[in-house]
């Protein structure tokens, strides 16, 4: 088996883990919401969804690397062994820091942690759909003829503004279910989270609808 095959073997587990693993947590973390269950259920779903997205939140930030592997591989960008060891510490500290704020969620460094990677996976975001978009004119690093590989890129950047924007959405929950282990369930609590899950089912399915996009551009070239 070549580097090649061994870099692509794990980009297609990547996808497999990414979409799977976080239809796991969207699933409990919907569940979570029900008014019938005990708050010691609810916060138990809750809490298992968070750690469970650990996984496809590491799938997410290893997209990078792994394509930018795959692409080098296949001549189609030239950014030599400088280039590839940057793409690797960059994506191990994104990494690192989305962890650790999604990991200590219910502390202030977590969300202080949280916040700045926001900062960073919106740069992440724009920068790639600058990137795709000037490959697919001509002015950019991407071989010119593998426009497949430039809308993949583009497409990845949008993927990182969705998750920013399916964070921003669920922010309010947490608080929410602070207040429901303290005042109980209430109208208004109860209307917050189901809102909070209401709101952020079209930016998920979005979310995975853009990721096998991105997987089917990948597999068949097809534009």
């Amino acid at each position: 088996m070549t580097a090649f095959d061994s870099w692509k073997f794990l980009h297609i587990l990547m996808f497999v883990f990414w979409i799977g693993t976080d239809l796991g947590v969207y699933l409990s973390a919907r569940k979570s919401t029900d008014p019938k269950l005990s708050f010691e259920t609810r916060y138990l779903l809750l809490h298992m969804a968070l750690r469970i997205e650990l996984l496809p939140r590491t799938m997410w930030k290893a997209a990078l690397p792994l394509g930018v592997m795959l692409s080098e591989s296949l001549g189609l960008i030239h950014i030599g062994t400088g280039g590839l060891i940057a793409t690797w510490i960059f994506s191990l500290i994104w990494w690192g820091m989305s962890m650790y704020g999604a990991y200590h969620y219910d502390k202030p460094i977590g969300h202080k942690v949280a916040a700045a990677t926001n900062v960073v996976t919106g740069i992440v975001g724009v920068g790639l759909i600058l990137i795709a978009g000037m490959s697919l004119v001509g002015n950019g690093p991407i071989d010119a003829a593998a426009t497949w590989l430039s809308w993949k890129i583009g497409l990845y950047g949008l993927i990182n503004l969705m998750v920013i924007v399916m964070i921003k959405i669920f922010d309010p929950l947490g608080m929410a279910f602070g207040r429901l282990a303290v005042e109980g369930s209430t109208p208004e609590i109860e209307g917050i989270i189901s809102g909070v899950m209401d709101k952020s089912t079209a930016i998920i399915w979005a979310t995975y609808s853009t990721i096998a996009l991105v997987a089917f551009i990948a597999t068949t070239k097809i534009v």
